[in-house]
Parts: C-alpha cells; sequence; structure tokens
C-alpha cells in the first residue's frame, strides 16, 4: 500500500539486491512490522528446522531489512523503514554503495507521491524555539522545550540516513555532518538505544543539539501527534533529505499537516538581501522584479527565515488552515487508512 507497484523494474533490482532466493521465501511468510512473529510461530508456517532457519534471519536483520528482537521478527516497508535501517549504521561496504545507488533511483520515480493523499498529514513542522511576535501572538506553543520536558528518555542517532546515502554517492551536506542523526524520545528511544544505534541524552544535552541544528539551518519535521507521544524528529537540509525532496516536488500540503503561523513579509523592511532565500529548505521565498514574495502552500511554519532575515521584514501571522496535531498514534491511524485504502484501490 506504501510501495511502488510491484513491477516496476528499478523496485525489483533493489529487492534482489537486499535478499537471496532464500531470504526472499521467509520474508514473504513475515508479518508487517507491526505485528511481529516468533520464532516458533515462523518455524511452523515455513516447516523449517530452528537451526535452519534463525541463520537467515539473523542476516536479514544484521543488513537492517527486517525487524528482528526477543518480542520476534517482522517485516519492514521500504521508506520509511528498510531504507532509514539499513544506512544507520554509517556502513560503507560497496553492498551499502550499490543499496543507495538503487534505492535513489527508485525515490527519484516520485512513488511516494502517488500514497500522499489522505485526510490527515502524517508530517508535522515544529518551529524554532524562539519567541516570534507577530502583533499579540506568540509561536511557541508546542515546541521543542514542551517535547523535551514531556519526556525522561531521549537520544540521539547515531547516523543521519539520508546524509550518509549522499556521502555514499559522493556527495555531502551542505549544511550539517553525517552524524546529526535524528532526535528520537520515549519508547522510540530505547529501541535504537538497545539496537545501538543511538546515544542516550540528557534533557540539557538535547536542547544544546537542539539550538546547534537550528544554527546549522535545518528544518524539524516529526509524527503528527502531539508532544507527550514517542516519537522521532528528523532535521532536514533541502539537499540531502529523500522525504523533504519528495515534499517539495509535490504540494507539502499532502504530507505536511498545515502549520500553526505561516511567515509574511514586510516590503517596506526587505532590503532584498536573499538571506531569507537560503535559509528556506522548502524554498517557499523568492524575489523577482524588486518585490518578495512567500508561497503560502510552501511554507511550512519552521521560523527559519525569521531568524535569517537581520531587517525585522519577516514575521509570522496566524494560519486559518491549522489542524491540531492527533491525540496518538491510534488517532493518527484512523485519519491517515481511509486515504491508504483508496490510494490502493485506485492503482
Amino acid at each position: 500500500m506504501i510501495g511502488p507497484p510491484a513491477n516496476e523494474k528499478r523496485l525489483l533490482s533493489l529487492l534482489h539486491h537486499c535478499f537471496t532466493p532464500e531470504e526472499v521465501a521467509i520474508a514473504a511468510e513475515l508479518p508487517l512490522f507491526y505485528l511481529p512473529a516468533s520464532l516458533t510461530r515462523i518455524t511452523k508456517t515455513l516447516s523449517m528446522k530452528e537451526e535452519v532457519l534463525k541463520p537467515f534471519l539473523d542476516s536479514m536483520i544484521r543488513k537492517g531489512v527486517i525487524r528482528g528482537k526477543r518480542g520476534g521478527y517482522a517485516l519492514l516497508p521500504l521508506f520509511p523503514g528498510i531504507f532509514e535501517n539499513v544506512l544507520l549504521s554509517g556502513d560503507e561496504s560497496p553492498w551499502h554503495r550499490e543499496f543507495v545507488r538503487l534505492s535513489s533511483e527508485l525515490f527519484e520515480t516520485g512513488y511516494i507521491r502517488r500514497y500522499l493523499d489522505s485526510p490527515a498529514p502524517v508530517t508535522r513542522t515544529i518551529p524554532v524555539n524562539k519567541t516570534l511576535h507577530y502583533t499579540n501572538m506568540q509561536v511557541n506553543l508546542d515546541h521543542m522545550d514542551r517535547i523535551i520536558t514531556s519526556h525522561k528518555l531521549m537520544a540521539v542517532l547515531h547516523n543521519c540516513q539520508c546524509r550518509q546515502a549522499a556521502h555514499l554517492k559522493g556527495e555531502e551536506c551542505r549544511k550539517a555532518e553525517r552524524t546529526d542523526g535524528c532526535l528520537v524520545f520515549g519508547r522510540f528511544a530505547k529501541i535504537f538505544i538497545d539496537r545501538g544505534s543511538a546515544q542516550k541524552v540528557s534533557r540539557q544535552s538535547m536542547s544544546s543539539i537542539v539550538q546547534d541544528r537550528w544554527g546549522k539551518n535545518l528544518t524539524f519535521f516529526t509524527g503528527n501527534v502531539t508532544h507527550s507521544n514517542p516519537n522521532l524528529i528528523c532535521t532536514c537540509c533541502d539537499c540531502c533529505c529523500h522525504m523533504l525532496g519528495q515534499i517539495i516536488n509535490h504540494d507539502p500540503r499532502s504530507i505536511v499537516t498545515p502549520p500553526e503561523f505561516i511567515a509574511v513579509v514586510d516590503e517596506e523592511k526587505c532590503v532584498h538581501c536573499g538571506k531569507c532565500i537560503s535559509s528556506c529548505n522548502l524554498f517557499a521565498h523568492s524575489i523577482s522584479e524588486g518585490m518578495h514574495a512567500v508561497k503560502p502552500t510552501r511554507c511550512v511554519g519552521c521560523g527559519l527565515c525569521v531568524l535569517a532575515c537581520s531587517f525585522g521584514a519577516i514575521t509570522m501571522r496566524e494560519n486559518p488552515g491549522y489542524r491540531k496535531p492527533s491525540r496518538n498514534y491510534v488517532q493518527l491511524a484512523l485519519k491517515v487508512v481511509p486515504g491508504k485504502l483508496m490510494s490502493y484501490m485506485r492503482r
């Protein structure tokens, strides 16, 4: 439901690279990622002995193409899922380089855009954690400070999968380091810490890391749920992030929920320096024939342009299209699933 057509040649090439014929037969019998099956159950389904089956499962886990832990084994979606899982290790083997080449070719087909139609976008932006005034309002309602204080356990991934992919293609990020991985909170953090893919950090350290990422001009995207839920926050740039590329080449509103505030420009204060253009990862700002414009459908309310403007020409105004995030993942799933089913039926 969230992958390319089964007969897509680039998909078949990627799967052939990720799985041996023996692994394909086993993976085809694994349940979806949210319903892992025990080793005993899988052996019964496949009529295989544990000592024969387990080495294949362990091999797929090491590569990162399936989920595996004490609770059982399960398939991962392609993206997000296998792509991130494979690249989190930071390995630079020929196998990983070929994986990046094949997956990048598949992403470039734009297949993801066919599955974005949903009553509730799955992603929201977290604006800069700084009070930005517009008349009597403050853009400081559901920011990183609330997320950090809502969780006791938090961590930072050792590696950014998108910047790692760019590196393996011989391209380096213009804004951040490969080690600037995603920020994770709650039980999500525990999963990555237990896997050895993330480092646990204190609230004070997390606050410092957040400030550093904003200083590097990165846009924060997270699941469209409230601050108290476990979550993963991507700190994205326009040069490496695959999902951001899909957002830029499509209507951002299809996947990113309308932000609470959007940027507006005071033309009388604007000197057309262009700092806002370079600060915006969504290319929302433009200057043409001496006029500065902001494309509302491109603005995700991150506030980076406000920080970049030295002349106070950009402020934030309330967005009438704003919708509050879902209370939890169950509520979000109930909103999203009907749209995904319709996308599947139209294939």
